[in-house]
């Protein structure tokens, strides 16, 4: 799913997840004062409300979803992202509609939750 009809590879490419690439996923689409994202650097207007692909790792338990924090579930995100998005001049040809089932983004959300660490992160002691 994935990698395949989901089409997630696409931008989340392992072993990192992320492309390092900047998309607009049509987030940003509608509201009254858009983020304008990577636009704010770059002033390029192809980079309005470009943000950039995040990784996939430990993002079962990394919520909220998105630049915005607008989604609070792993589910909602990936049925975000799976619907195509909204409509936005700018926003990325790779995200599409995927017809996706219920149960094929249940897998989708089985295979991320499966790219958490068990590791404990102990932070470098500093001079």
């Amino acid at each position: 799913m994935f990698v395949g009809k989901g089409g997630c590879v696409a931008c989340h490419k392992p072993p990192l997840f992320s492309d390092s690439q900047f998309y607009n996923i049509g987030l940003e689409a509608g509201k009254p004062k858009p983020d304008v994202g990577r636009n704010a650097v770059t002033k390029n207007p192809a980079d309005l409300s470009a943000f950039k692909t995040p990784t996939l790792r430990s993002v079962g338990i990394s919520g909220p979803y998105f630049h915005d924090g607008s989604v609070t579930s792993l589910e909602g995100a990936v049925r975000y992202m799976a619907s195509g998005g909204r409509a936005d001049a700018n926003k990325s040809t790779l995200l599409i509609d995927r017809k996706l089932s219920d149960q094929e983004i249940g897998q989708i959300v089985a295979f991320l939750n499966t790219l958490t660490s068990e590791e404990r992160f102990e932070p470098p002691k500093l001079p």
